[in-house]
Order: structure tokens, then sequence, then C-alpha cells
């Protein structure tokens, strides 16, 4: 299963025709929260990174649930956030190595390199994320790409300033 999931990270395969594991869902959840929290730990501080990472996984559902809403079915919404998980927890793998080249990097000539990369995730993050948005829901690659991004700022970026606020 984990190969079928994994082949939408190269933007290949189709996400509607996935199968769907409640367990496997949950696992990537897990996944996607302990990697997400190390990642961000290295950032902030444990408790605000724990803080961040819980809002990131409640907008995360929260925005499948409107755009599923939307479509007026919640069929999709396993497969979905699934797929989701799989690919951001890839993309968060791929960026562990990034947390500890840019501590390491501190002050040298190749100090933003990681940042470089960073965002070059991020842009694929963004291309992952509006690929499944074509495939599950049917919509044009303008539409898919803009809700992708909102996601992404929504999500990321949305999360720092609501605990900026909050803090």
């Amino acid at each position: 299963m984990f190969k079928e999931y994994i082949q939408l990270c190269w933007l290949k395969g189709y996400p509607d025709d996935l199968p769907t594991d409640r367990k496997f869902l949950w696992i990537n959840l897990g996944c996607y929260f302990l990697l997400g929290l190390f990642i961000q730990t290295n950032i902030t501080g444990p408790i605000e990174a724990f803080m961040q990472i819980m809002v990131e996984v409640v907008v995360t559902i929260m925005f499948m649930g409107a755009l599923l809403y939307k479509d007026g079915s919640t069929y999709n919404f396993e497969r979905f956030l699934t797929a989701i998980l799989v690919c951001e927890n890839f993309v968060y793998v791929v960026a562990l190595p990034l947390a500890f080249w840019f501590i390491f990097a501190k002050g040298s000539d190749a100090a933003f390199y990681p940042v470089y990369v960073g965002v070059a995730l991020m842009l694929w993050s963004i291309a992952i994320i509006s690929h499944l948005l074509m495939g599950l829901f049917g919509y044009s690659w303008r539409m898919s790409t803009a809700l992708s991004v909102f996601y992404f700022l929504l999500t990321y970026f949305g999360s720092y300033v609501l605990l900026l606020l909050v803090i």
C-alpha cells in the first residue's frame, strides 16, 4: 500500500484508485506528528513545536473536510488525508538532513544552501498537493495550484501566526 501512495510524491499515479486502510492512516498521522515535532523542535522550543504541530494537524483535517464538504462527499476523506500525510511525511524525511545541515552550517559560506533546498521542497510539496486535488476533485491545474498554495500558507504559516497571537 505504501508503494502505491509514494508514487504520488513523484506526481505519478491516480489518487482516486488508492486503497484505504484506517490503520495505515493512523500510522501516517503519527509519523507526520513525530517528524514535524522533531523538525519544529530544532527551530523553536519543544512546547511551541508541539502546539504548532497540533495546530497543523487540525488545520489539515479542517481544510480537507471543507473541500470534501464542498464536494458533497466524504467518500474520499480517508484516501485524501492518507495521500497528503504520506507525501508530507516523505518530504519531511527528505528535509531531515536539512535541519542538521542548517545547524552545522551557521556562520559559514554554505549557510543559505539549506534554505534554497527547503524552498525547493516547499514547491515540491505544493505540486504534490496540487496533483492530489486535480486527481481527486477534477479541478483545473490553476484551481488546484491556488488551493494548494492556500493550503500550504494556511497550514504552515497560519499555524505559526496563530501561535504568535496566542503566546
